[in-house]
């Protein structure tokens, strides 16, 4: 692996542990400082900064490594983490559009478990297949070698568990 490219990965993987949650802290001293009787629609700045700008900033320069697809799904979850902590920094006397887009954050998420349950049925179907082999699992759904081979291993026990139990 070269250095560039090792350098993107970092910086993907700790988006979440640096930039994210400076951006929630500068949010939260906002929201501490401001007045909200004078300027009781201050919840647009949180808004537009934890759920535009962020997954904007997120979007060009900490996933540039991946491809498309997967950009533009990670994008979309960091703008529901960015209205989920908009939730908890706004005045709740002042939450006037975060409860409606609330609802709709609700509505993404129920599709997404629906694809994480289809996703999971895909990996199960595959590691219980009748010659489910450790390679193929790891070039088709990219887990570790080792991982592919401890989730076969699991399978065939649950197998033996399986034909011990329904054994006439």
């Amino acid at each position: 692996m070269t250095g560039t490219k090792r350098y993107w990965q970092f910086r993907e993987r700790y988006f979440f542990l640096g930039f994210l949650p400076f951006a929630i802290a500068c949010e939260w001293a906002f929201a501490a400082s401001l007045n909200w009787q004078e300027y009781p629609r201050g919840e647009w700045v949180a808004l537009i900064d934890l759920c535009l700008f962020v997954p904007l900033v997120y979007f060009m320069f900490f996933s540039s490594a991946l491809e498309t697809k997967p950009r533009l799904i990670r994008t979309v979850g960091v703008a529901g983490v960015g209205l989920f902590a908009a939730r908890f920094i706004v005045p709740e006397a002042n939450q006037l559009v975060i409860a409606d887009l609330a609802y709709m954050r609700n509505f993404v998420l129920s599709f997404v478990i629906a694809f994480e349950g289809w996703v999971l049925y895909k990996i199960i179907t595959a590691v219980y297949k009748r010659n489910a082999d450790a390679k193929t699992l790891e070039r088709e759904f990219a887990v570790p070698e080792w991982i592919a081979k401890l989730m076969i291993l699991e399978a065939r026990f649950w197998k033996a568990v399986c034909s011990f139990f329904t054994r006439k």
